[in-house]
């Protein structure tokens, strides 16, 4: 055989093969970077969101009850921002439904060190301390939001019934007086500054007081009870009765008999 005739056909061999490598690498390769494991979808997306992008999916997720999911964006704020006050703030009011007071203490604080003027988080503070009965501590913080706006309602109210808790009826008087100016259709503060009233024998102002709570709600177990001690301390003893007997119907656990006392 000539070589001139053999060394053709053996190059077109080898090209052969080399070109089938060719293939089989491209082949493998595609394959490979089509069955890869794929990156988490967050992964990627936590690095690129902005925090704001972040704020307002955790207010979707807020707003919707999903607390996990919302906690979950807040954090991932705080990773970025430790100071963020909104959001200390919204995870507190997720710990503060959630009954966790003094978790939703220390996020709130957190809230006020960022902004210290939100009377949001002061007013929030104050109710989660009157849970843990610290009441002095509570009132400081109702009277600090009182400072930035006097009218405040729900600061005037939360303010009048911890000043009842630390035995203040006088100035309980004072602060539910003002918050029944600033909301005369509720029946709480009516009943609260009856039983502040009360307390202070001040039994005319009392009954009117209490009077009011059940015209604007008729279903106020609490004001009932405490209108039949009103009456029973004038002398008016079958309107106690009555009025004893209307709180029992609506809420039997307001009343003990002597043998549950005795615990028969």
């Amino acid at each position: 055989m000539d070589m001139t005739d053999a060394a053709p056909k053996k190059a077109f061999k080898w090209s052969q093969l080399l070109l089938a490598a060719i293939l089989v690498a491209l082949v493998g390769g595609a394959f490979w970077l089509k069955t890869r494991p794929k990156l988490p979808v967050s992964s990627t997306a936590d690095r690129s969101e902005s925090t704001e992008a972040l704020f307002a999916r955790g207010i979707q997720a807020h707003n919707a009850q999903q607390y996990d999911a919302a906690m979950d964006l807040y954090h991932k704020i705080l990773q970025r921002d430790p100071a963020h006050a909104q959001a200390h703030y919204n995870i507190g009011q997720i710990y503060n439904v959630r009954g966790q007071n003094r978790e939703a203490q220390w996020e709130y604080e957190a809230a006020l060190r960022g902004n210290p003027q939100s009377l949001d988080a002061r007013l929030n503070l104050g109710v989660v301390l009157y849970r843990q009965r610290q009441f002095a501590a509570a009132a400081a913080a109702f009277r600090q939001v009182l400072q930035a706006s006097p009218k405040h309602a729900q600061a005037l109210f939360d303010l009048g019934i911890t000043l009842i808790e630390l035995g203040e009826n006088d100035q309980a008087i004072r602060w539910l007086t003002a918050a029944v100016r600033q909301e005369p259709k509720k029946a709480d503060p009516q009943y609260y500054l009856g039983l502040a009233l009360q307390r202070k024998a001040r039994l005319a102002e009392a009954k009117a007081a209490l009077q009011k709570a059940l015209e604007l709600n008729p279903k106020h177990a609490d004001a009932f009870l405490a209108l039949s001690k009103v009456y029973l301390a004038q002398g008016e003893r079958r309107l106690a009765q009555e009025a004893l007997s209307k709180a029992a119907e609506l809420n039997p656990a307001l009343i003990t008999s002597p043998q549950r006392k005795q615990g028969k």
